[in-house]
């Protein structure tokens, strides 16, 4: 139980990585290898030994994890599972594996936007092999039990990704692949075959080896994937910044109106100073009694502010409306308006204000 609760925790942390990066939609981050090697019978492991071939497919899920569909052949290498038998075929058996790929450097040293030049991966998974019995003269074999064999395969892989792109990644792959189940090849005949075996009455029980080992060399290219890349990418926090920022700067449809009892001014000496409702930039009769106050012949600038509630964005736009009201009013009366300005809000005690100077 123990067991099982830790793989799931460690497919968890896995699989939560995934939140902080794009490019992990279902087409993204596929690849595709071909290795080739060789494979030894891990008791005597030096003879006999034979080659393998293979294709793999691998499907992303996030940068730490990796699902790993494998192909792959043997030639020559019967002799590594069975003491007694060398097939006669140049392809002795076929195997395909299913496999989960945990990325260490990534676990443990954490992602860091795009692969390292070199990575460990862990490796782990099941698969079923297919041997293709061998024929000789003068012996039979009565037992089916070698034909087929489900097994399970662990290794590592030592991963070099090349170039700026990372799209190419070469690796050397040793593995250990052990067969689930322990059988025995009948052999009826001549049992002279030089290996091991133990004959009562004719038959005779020829014993086969429980592992192998490979290692193989692989290319794989990764394919491109829908940020643009060929690996996972970072979401860049400023991203999420701008988001938020345009939230803010929305302005609000209906805002609720209070009164201001006090209103915070500056002496501006020659001229007038007209206030405004909160989030507001319509003149009030009190404003015009002001503005009408000033004489027509004058010439005036002037500087328009809003309080400081809203988004910055906001005030500034809401404070050149106030001005160009009271713009459009003087000129009306015949007031030269050399000039605006809108300033906002400017600090806390910034009010909802025009002030208009006389030149």
């Amino acid at each position: 139980m123990k067991k099982i609760t830790l793989v799931i925790a460690m497919f968890a942390m896995a699989m939560a990585s995934s939140a902080q990066y794009t490019g992990h939609k279902f087409f993204d981050n596929w690849s595709i290898g071909a290795e080739g090697g060789v494979s030894t019978n891990l008791h005597d492991w030096d003879v006999p030994n034979g080659a393998v071939a293979g294709i793999n497919f691998t499907k992303g899920i996030t940068p730490v994890l990796s699902l790993e569909f494998q192909l792959q052949a043997g030639f020559n290498d019967d002799a590594n599972w069975n003491w007694a038998f060398k097939s006669a075929n140049v392809v002795d058996n076929a195997s395909i594996y299913a496999n989960t790929k945990i990325n260490l450097m990534n676990w443990f040293g954490g992602y860091k936007g795009a692969p390292r030049f070199f990575e460990i991966q862990a490796r782990g998974g099941v698969g079923y092999t297919r041997f293709f019995w061998p024929s000789y003269e003068g012996i039979t074999t009565d037992s089916s039990n070698d034909l087929n064999r489900c097994n399970v395969k662990l290794g590592l892989d030592f991963d070099f990704n090349l170039g700026e792109k990372k799209a190419w990644t070469i690796s050397l792959r040793p593995a250990v692949i052990l067969k689930t189940s322990r059988d025995n090849d009948i052999v009826r005949g001549n049992p002279g075959l030089g290996m091991p075996v133990v004959c009562d009455n004719g038959a005779c029980l020829a014993y086969g080896h429980n592992a192998i080992g490979q290692v193989t060399a692989a290319v794989t290219y990764h394919f491109k994937t829908s940020n643009g890349q060929h690996y996972f990418t970072e979401v860049k926090p400023v991203e999420v910044t701008k988001v938020v920022e345009k939230t803010v700067e929305k302005p609000v449809e209906k805002v609720v109106e209070k009164v201001v009892e006090k209103v915070v001014t500056k002496n501006v000496g020659n001229g007038v100073t007209v206030e405004f409702a909160l989030n507001k930039a319509t003149l009030t009769n009190t404003a015009k009694a002001k503005l009408n106050t000033i004489d027509k012949s004058a010439t005036v600038v002037l500087d328009g502010y809003a309080s400081p509630e809203g988004a910055k964005g906001y005030n500034q736009k809401l404070s050149q409306r106030r001005c160009d009201a009271v713009k459009a009013y003087l000129e009306d009366r015949g007031v030269k308006v050399a000039g605006t300005n809108a300033h906002g809000a400017e600090g806390p005690e910034s009010q909802r204000i025009v002030y208009v100077t006389i030149k």
